[in-house]
């Protein structure tokens, strides 16, 4: 076996060589690793020496093996090489070697225990033997961990997102409209998944290699939902209402055909599904979320929270449509509709909209005509008909982009810290009911289940913003990605400005730097 044989020694670091091996000891670090450098190119290539084992003992001191020396000729021995944190062993044997034993032996020295490959290393001997040198060949593979997976919750139930879907045909063509998702008594809402274990694996010198700590998943549920075993199931028929990643179940008033004649108005507090249309001079007032599986047409509609309507608002001229929240309809034809963030996929005609944060009529035949838009943020259209000098017009008050960034920025780091204290929370509660103190771990509860309640809150602000910051380039955007048919005047942040006829694929914004509007140009 090959003795070391020292190269290099200073007042801070030696180098040693043992065959085509080179070790590096550091006494005093740290030291500078482009000082290293420059003494070890006189032993290496630098594609054979291992940068971050140098940097590491050049930091820390210590003493390891860096790589291997440039000339292997008088190489009189084996030697071996350990990388990648034991996970593999490499091999070198000089011209005319063929003692298998010996070669054993070092392994044997080295701890190389498992992984060998003794086929392979047959082989090698029997090449080198015949007048061959044998450079780093692989002779034994540590076994890698198998990783793990964390739990994990399965939802039965989608929540709406008013995004695009495709038809069948390819197309994004119409919007997803199935605002109200119900539930029934003892239907199954949601799966929680135990994790996955680790396995672990092991080096070639049989230490192991620890696999992914994997964690289980924490559920959160309200009223109407119960636990039955991993499965959240429906105590009561209701709509599923999200807050962050919490599901509740909330009454849902379902009429089951139009709402009309047959019905009369309809006042009630949660939320409610109209299977039919909402008919020509009734009203529907809801403290929660409507779906409208037909169209609203010469009738009012009013919500505290958000609207769909599948088949369109067709209000002759009178229709209204008011929501706390937001506002989806195939298309919108001589109404007025106020919201927070309308969306249509066909048109809007001969209306008015009133929306705080944006809107989309971004369809595949997507038009506004002879309409008034106003709106808070942004307005993306996909074209604009003008039917007569000035019927159509778009306003777009603005509001300051870096300031609701910071808004975004600071609501996240509240998210963050309350998260941290919910953390803490859940721990303490649990010590407490280990330790028998009930009384106190349901008081803590208590104050876990008020933080869980507003930080889904603060999920649902946080996606706001997120959507808004994302569509508002400056502080008040219109986007055209169709073409305009006619001028239409534009006012943005009180800046009056014009598109004109024939326009296209283009943005128009206000800078608040230069206090001008902007046109982007994208054809």
């Amino acid at each position: 076996m090959e003795e070391n044989l020292v190269l290099e020694r200073t007042e801070v670091f030696s180098l040693s060589r043992c065959g085509a091996i080179l070790s590096m000891e550091v006494y005093r670090p740290p030291v500078a690793v482009l000082d290293l450098l420059g003494t070890l190119n006189k032993y290496v290539d630098p594609k054979d020496v291992d940068l971050d084992r140098i940097r590491e003992i050049a930091m820390s001191g210590g003493s390891g093996e860096i790589g291997r020396i440039k000339n292997l000729d008088d190489m009189s021995g084996p030697t071996i090489r350990i990388m990648d944190g034991g996970a593999r062993c490499l091999i070198s044997l000089p011209p005319g070697f063929d003692d298998l034993e010996t070669l054993e032996s070092l392994l044997a020295s080295k701890g190389v225990v498992h992984g060998v490959d003794l086929e392979e290393m047959k082989r090698l001997v029997s090449l080198s033997s015949e007048g061959n040198s044998v450079s780093d060949a692989l002779i034994a593979l540590g076994t890698p961990p198998t990783h793990g997976k964390d739990g994990w919750v399965e939802y039965m139930k989608e929540r709406p997102s008013g995004a695009p879907r495709t038809d069948d045909s390819g197309q994004v063509d119409f919007y997803s409209l199935d605002l109200v998702v119900q539930a029934h008594k003892g239907e199954v809402l949601a799966i929680r998944h135990d994790p996955i274990p680790s396995e672990d694996g092991m080096t070639v010198t049989g230490e192991p290699i620890l696999g992914k700590k994997v964690k289980g998943v924490r559920i959160s549920f309200g009223k109407g939902i119960e636990m039955d075993g991993n499965s959240l199931v429906a105590s009561v028929d209701g709509q599923v209402i999200w807050k962050g990643d919490k599901m509740s179940i909330e009454p849902l008033l379902v009429i089951s055909g139009n709402l009309g004649p047959e019905t009369g108005n309809v006042d009630y507090d949660g939320p409610v599904l109209v299977k039919g249309d909402v008919q020509d001079g009734y009203n529907l007032r809801a403290g929660g979320d409507v779906e409208i599986q037909g169209c609203v047409e010469r009738a009012s509609v009013k919500s505290g929270g958000s609207v769909s309507v599948l088949y369109g608002i067709a209000g002759k001229g009178y229709g209204a449509v008011k929501a706390e929240g937001n506002v989806w309809a195939k298309f919108v034809q001589e109404a007025e509709v106020h919201c927070s963030q309308l969306k249509v996929n066909e048109y809007i005609l001969r209306s008015k909209i009133f929306a705080k944060s944006g809107v989309f009529v971004e369809g595949r035949n997507g038009v506004v005509m002879a309409s008034r838009i106003e709106a808070s943020a942004y307005v993306n259209v996909r074209s604009v008909k003008v039917f007569k000098k000035d019927d159509t017009a778009i306003s777009i008050s603005g509001m300051s982009r870096v300031t609701l960034f910071d808004q975004y920025r600071k609501l996240q780091d509240e998210s963050a810290e309350a998260n941290d204290e919910m953390i803490a929370l859940s721990s303490m509660i649990r010590t407490l009911s280990q330790k028998g103190l009930y009384r106190k771990a349901k008081a803590h509860l208590s104050e876990f289940m008020d933080l869980e309640e507003t930080q889904a809150l603060r999920a649902n602000k946080l996606h706001a913003f997120k959507e808004t910051l994302m569509n508002l380039k400056g502080d008040a955007t219109f986007s055209l990605i169709g073409n305009a048919n006619g001028d239409i005047p534009v006012r943005l942040k009180n800046v009056p400005c014009r598109v004109e006829d024939g326009a296209r694929w283009m943005t128009m914004y206000y800078d608040p730097d230069s206090q001008e509007v902007r046109v982007v140009s994208r054809s």
